[in-house]
């Protein structure tokens, strides 16, 4: 609990013919980190032995099928999208997940389940996925055409007349309104005055120009009238007017509608018989892969195969076990104490019950290294601490905690991120309930000066409203004392690693703490004979930099007075909305509403203020001045060879 788990070096040595057995079992256990072995073999007791596996055959088979998978179920996705819940529902009311029941299959069993389920599925869906694929060309083509004719709507010019002929080629198009005088001189002489020229206005700042010309000028002409900015309109098939033709797009397209919903329902129908199946395919395609791109990292010889990774100590002998029974005495297991530098031996966090979910407040800073203090069940108490502390009002404790059960009925049953977060709200609103009955604080002065509930005040040990100074006092006090607590474990860890002269760095800070209160306490004597040592023991840790050792010690002090600040904050926020709510509840008819509205949205307001607030400087208060103490953090997490099963389970 104080310390991480103690690691131990494991090594399997396996025969090929149960090395498959092997790793399914590793992986089903869950309790091994599989190193690569490869690093070992440029070492002389080993590089006689042993080879490098090459990578296994499967991985490109799986490889190859998951994206065929991949590829079905986002055409499921896109045609016949789930409906996805959305944050609150999954807070605090979400739908129980659905577990996928799969046969236990693996290799070459699980190849062909997969190859099976994805022929069928294409067979399906491949004529309608192909359909609704030209719908979509041709939609947007009769799109692009519809617009162009809804330009010229109001002129009726037979578009079958419109293109090359056998001796003439008709062209329009759509220009900015200009002078064309240029533009004509230059078609007659592009077209030896073989050429008609027409404008047309159709809008305010658009005009149709229609030009004829013999047909082996067309393309002379189609140049000159592209160089002049004139967007040139293809009739296409179409024939009869502008007008007539936007009609025929309009039914074709609705044609093509009705065509891609029935290619939709299609799909729709093939992704409602096969889309859980596919992601369980996914899922045990995943896991498969996980223990074949794992065959990298092993090492073998002619006929074994040897794999080499990190255990917790407690486990070692159950893992064992496992091993050897199902390898049938074909392998051979040896458990050692760790041969790596403690940087880089993984990091197991062991802490029971509630302290396990307070480990995701370390982890926001550093996993600890292996041979260091972990101190989650330090933060536990004081985080809560100084969260109900900073907020100082047992409503919106109340309302805390509550906020914290709600998403343990609610996302906290399914989700493990969701299931610490309702703790950790549980636990400080109810912090926060002792806390703020203990400061007065009941939706600030509501309920004792508004509502009369005056016997609250019974339980009211210091006001902060009032005793501002001894409210700051407390603080500071505090903070020595978790400043103490930092320093205290530091010895500890330094004592422990043997590093002696880091361990005695900061003694000189309970030699001036002793000497302060006997300052104090008027015994000015025995404050200069502690007072003495605690300047030779600064100037001894700190040389020249005595100074700033000074000053960051009453930085890190003063730091603590938030402790104080943001519970005046939260208090003085919760009396001002109180009185504003006053301040309207006389206005005639309306008054007693608005001033409920001010209660409830004002309050709302500074309790997730007060609740951010409490939760950052909390948080900061442990990251930069109680860790810095002791904890240096950057361990790497223990990340065992371990199947995720999230959306399977086995028959």
């Amino acid at each position: 609990m104080f310390y991480p788990e103690r690691m131990q070096r494991i090594r399997f040595v396996v025969h090929e013919s149960v090395k498959q057995r092997a790793l399914k079992k590793l992986h089903e256990l869950g309790a091994v980190q599989i190193t690569d072995f490869r690093e070992q073999l440029s070492k002389e007791e080993w590089k006689e032995l042993l080879t490098a596996h090459p990578m296994a055959a499967e991985v490109r088979k799986v490889t190859t099928q998951l994206m065929a998978v991949n590829r079905l179920l986002d055409v499921f996705s896109m045609v016949a999208p789930e409906q996805e819940e959305g944050f609150f529902k999954t807070l605090f009311a979400p739908d129980p997940p659905e577990k996928i029941t799969v046969e236990d299959i693996a290799g070459e069993d699980l190849f062909t389940a997969a190859d099976d389920a994805v022929a069928e599925v294409e067979k399906q869906i491949q004529e309608p996925l192909e359909q609704l694929e030209e719908i979509e060309v041709l939609k947007g083509e009769l799109g692009v055409q519809r617009e162009a004719f809804s330009r010229i709507s109001s002129l009726d010019i037979p578009l079958e007349l419109l293109g090359s002929g056998s001796f003439v080629c008709a062209l329009v198009g759509i220009s900015a309104k200009k002078d064309f005088t240029p533009l004509q001189e230059e078609l007659n002489n592009t077209a030896e005055g073989l050429v008609y020229f027409a404008e047309t206005p159709i809008a305010e700042t658009e005009t149709c120009v229609l030009v004829v010309c013999m047909a082996d000028k067309a393309d002379d002409v189609a140049a000159i009238l592209r160089r002049w900015d004139v967007d040139r309109i293809n009739p296409g098939d179409f024939s009869g007017s502008p007008a007539s033709a936007i009609s025929d797009i309009d039914a074709k397209v609705a044609a093509l509608n009705t065509k891609q919903d029935n290619c939709r329902e299609q799909i729709t129908k093939a992704a409602g018989q096969w889309r859980k199946p596919l992601k369980g395919l996914r899922e045990q395609l995943v896991i498969e892969r996980e223990r074949s791109e794992i065959c990298s990292s092993l090492a073998k010889t002619e006929h074994a195969v040897a794999i080499e990774g990190w255990a917790i100590d407690r486990k070692a002998a159950g893992i064992i076990s496992e091993i050897e029974r199902c390898c049938d005495g074909l392998a051979v297991v040896q458990v050692a104490e760790p041969d790596a530098p403690v940087e880089k031996l993984p990091v197991a966090l062991d802490n029971p019950g509630i302290l396990k979910h307070f480990e995701l407040l370390v982890k926001l800073y550093a996993p600890p290294r292996y041979n260091e203090i972990d101190p989650t069940v330090l933060i536990f108490p004081s985080f809560l601490f100084f969260f109900g502390l900073m907020i100082t009002d047992a409503m919106y404790g109340l309302m805390c905690l509550l906020l914290g059960v709600f998403i343990l009925r609610g996302g906290g049953k399914y989700y493990s991120l969701y299931r610490s977060a309702g703790i950790l709200l549980s636990l400080g609103g109810a912090s926060t309930i002792v806390l703020g009955s203990m400061t007065g604080g009941w939706f600030g002065n509501l309920a004792t000066e508004y509502l009369g509930l005056t016997f609250l005040n019974s339980l009211v040990v210091i006001n902060p409203m009032v005793d501002v100074s001894n409210f700051l006092l407390f603080a500071i006090g505090v903070g020595l004392l978790h400043l103490n607590i930092g320093i205290v474990v530091g010895i500890i860890k330094d004592v422990r690693r043997n590093c002696i002269p880091d361990a005695l760095k900061n003694v000189w800070i309970f030699f001036l703490e002793i000497a302060l209160v006997c300052l104090y306490m008027n015994a000015k004597t025995a404050a200069i004979v502690f007072a003495v040592p605690s300047l030779l023991m600064l100037l001894y840790a700190e040389k020249g930099m005595a100074l700033f050792g000074v000053t960051g010690l009453l930085g890190d002090t003063l730091s603590y007075a938030r402790l104080m600040a943001l519970g005046l904050v939260s208090f003085g926020l919760a009396v001002a909305i109180n009185a504003l709510a006053k301040m309207v509840w006389g206005i005639d008819y309306v008054g007693w509403l608005m001033a409920l509205l001010i209660l409830a949205g004002g309050h709302l307001f500074s309790f997730v203020l007060n609740l951010m607030g409490a939760f950052a400087h909390g948080i900061r208060l442990h990251f930069v001045e109680f860790f810095g103490k002791f904890y240096d953090g950057g361990g790497e997490d223990f990340e065992p060879f371990r199947v995720k099963r999230e959306l399977t389970e086995l028959k």
